[in-house]
């Protein structure tokens, strides 16, 4: 065990985000924490991390327990170039040779060219300071991994390369995203923060999706038969009231206290929000022409560079299309030349007849910081009575006092689910969305996929999301050297792009003597039997003791042949704690060895 909880609890003044949680985290537990935006998730990673001190409850870590942790926001350390920055996070008993060896395999492995090396971490974009903010957790001595939306601003390459890198990563992790194939691809263990509790499942995607279901129904059905028994007790309670003697009075207090325990309970499961299901309706649009845009011959350059350059598509009536490329692609500047944000250089942008476009971005950056919620919808619909906002409000997650929240106190998923809300009332034809699921919750994310399917009017999309893109695309335009390109299978993207896709490549082992090299896998091989049959004893030892503790209820009252099997039990716990040692060794050794080219 790495980690273990118990019974913590947060708040921000009155406002609760959970209590009473416990739980524990084991070495190769990969743990997706999920839950609606604003219920806790990056507060409860920060109470992991020590950056946070919980109201309640305690926090018991191994005393071998490293901790890597990803924060959301990057930005720090901002007069450090690249390498120096990477180099801080290494430990201090790494010879020196070695520590070069790391750090120049991470920054290639993110992606940095030699060139860049040097560059102060203030001049990196947000795709570029998420990649080396990962890259430096991923090159320290860390047993376990916090990652807090560790996807956000990288592209599809980048996304499949962390997750093809932390498959095999043999520490454990707790990690916050909302990109399903993140999630899917490496969670065995899920988090949920729900009515302030968290629900702790076992197992694989599918599998929690199923539990989660089942546990619902289940809930449901708690609730219909607590209703009735709740009802019952109220008959009752009202009956022996009516006959007043002292006995049935006594009858009646009694079944008050069960009633009131019951009813305890019914608020409880009364206030679980089930799925923070968000119901997203866009109106029918206004039909366009046929041809809804038409590029020609585009260029564009930024401070003497080329970034986009001869490029020329169509969009027709109704199509999807999503525009994919690696960071500083091209792929938002296009965007940004389409709404007439920026100035084109070369070539022609002509929009189709009847268009109305809705732009999330311009959107999300024209809200007024000082406004609340409620006043900002009301804009568009002077019209509209006090409860029909609030209705309208609530399809999109605000509700209660929610609707009076200041626009600055929003978080980025409230910000983009808002966005929303106004770009519908616009009633537009054509949808320009930029990274529309940044920020946003996985059952957000599902429910803005569902939408976008049944929309009705052309979409133009920028997204990493792999399955929103395999899901609501017709066409795929790929932006690679200021060019695009068209492709009809999102698979034969993505094909392609494996060969060029950066790896961290392990230290040099082709540069060590052949014969060194082969005795460091030799030792790899050997290293992984032994913490095979570890963890098999291991196992063994705690059906034992299991076994051993059964005996001693049994023989409760046997002094004596207590005694021995307390004894007996020591001896085992003992041989359980020296197995911890040894597999904490050779983990340690491991790591040592697959670094320096193993």
């Amino acid at each position: 065990m790495l980690l273990k909880v118990e019974d913590i609890s947060y708040n921000f003044g009155t406002q609760d985000l959970f209590y009473d949680v416990s739980f524990s985290i084991y070495e190769h537990d990969r743990i997706a924490l999920i839950g609606p935006n604003g219920s806790g998730k990056t507060t409860l990673l920060r109470i992991l991390n020590d950056e946070l001190e919980p109201l309640e409850g305690n926090i018991i870590k191994n005393k071998n327990l490293k901790i890597g942790f990803l924060k959301q926001f990057r930005a720090d350390e901002m007069d450090l170039n690249l390498y120096e920055y990477v180099l801080k996070e290494i430990e201090s008993n790494i010879k020196e040779e070695m520590k070069n060896k790391i750090v120049r395999s991470v920054l290639k492995g993110m992606g940095f060219e030699e060139e860049e090396w040097n560059r102060k971490i203030s001049t990196l974009s947000g795709g570029e300071l998420t990649r080396l903010a990962l890259g430096r957790v991923l090159a320290g001595d860390y047993n376990l991994l916090i990652l807090d939306e560790p996807t956000n601003h990288l592209d599809i390459y980048s996304i499949n390369w962390l997750i093809n890198y932390l498959k095999n990563y043999k520490g454990a992790m707790i990690f916050v995203s909302h990109d399903r194939k993140f999630i899917k691809e490496l969670a065995n263990r899920f988090f949920e923060i729900n009515n302030f509790k968290l629900w702790d499942f076992h197992g694989k995607y599918e599998e929690y999706l199923k539990l989660r279901e089942n546990m619902l129904i289940n809930i449901e059905n708690r609730k219909k038969n607590l209703e009735k028994e709740i009802e019952r007790l109220n008959r009752m309670i009202e009956r022996f009231r009516k006959w007043g003697t002292e006995k049935m009075m006594k009858q009646a207090k009694f079944r008050e206290m069960l009633r009131d325990k019951l009813l305890k309970e019914y608020e409880e499961i009364d206030s679980l929000k089930e799925e923070q299901v968000i119901k997203i309706k866009i109106p029918e649009p206004k039909r366009t022409g046929y041809k809804v845009l038409e590029v020609k011959n585009l260029e564009f350059s930024y401070d003497k560079k080329t970034i986009l350059n001869n490029i020329s598509f169509e969009i027709n009536e109704k199509e999807k299309i999503t525009i994919i490329g690696k960071n500083g692609s091209g792929k938002s500047t296009l965007l940004k030349l389409l709404m007439g944000k920026l100035k084109t250089e070369k070539g022609k942008i002509n929009w189709g007849y009847n268009i109305k476009i809705g732009y999330l971005d311009q959107v999300i950056s024209s809200l007024g910081k000082e406004k609340d919620i409620m006043s900002v919808i009301w804009e568009d619909v002077p019209e509209w009575q006090d409860f029909e906002v609030r209705k309208y409000l609530g399809r999109f997650g605000f509700s209660g006092d929610n609707v009076f929240k200041s626009i600055k106190n929003l978080s980025g998923g409230e910000l983009t689910r808002l966005a929303l809300a106004k770009v519908i009332l616009q009633k537009p034809n054509v949808l320009i969305l930029d990274e529309p699921t940044n920020h946003l919750d996985i059952f957000t994310v599902q429910t803005l996929e569902e939408t976008l399917k049944e929309f009705k009017g052309s979409i133009i999309m920028v997204s990493h999301d792999e399955k929103l893109i395999k899901n609501i695309t017709d066409r795929f335009f790929v932006i690679k050297n200021g060019y695009i390109k068209e492709y009809s299978k999102f698979e034969d993207i993505i094909n392609e792009q494996q060969n060029e896709t950066f790896k961290i490549k392990k230290s040099s082992s082709e540069n060590l003597e052949y014969k060194e090299a082969k005795r460091i896998k030799n030792r790899i091989k050997t290293l992984e039997r032994k913490k095979i049959n570890l963890e098999k004893e291991f196992e063994e030892l705690i059906e034992k003791i299991e076994k051993i503790e059964n005996e001693m209820v049994k023989y409760s009252q046997n002094y004596q042949k207590l005694m021995e099997l307390e004894n007996e039990k020591q001896q085992l716990e003992k041989r359980m704690d020296e197995i911890t040692l040894e597999e904490d060794e050779i983990n340690k050794e491991l790591k040592e060895l697959v670094k320096i080219g193993g």
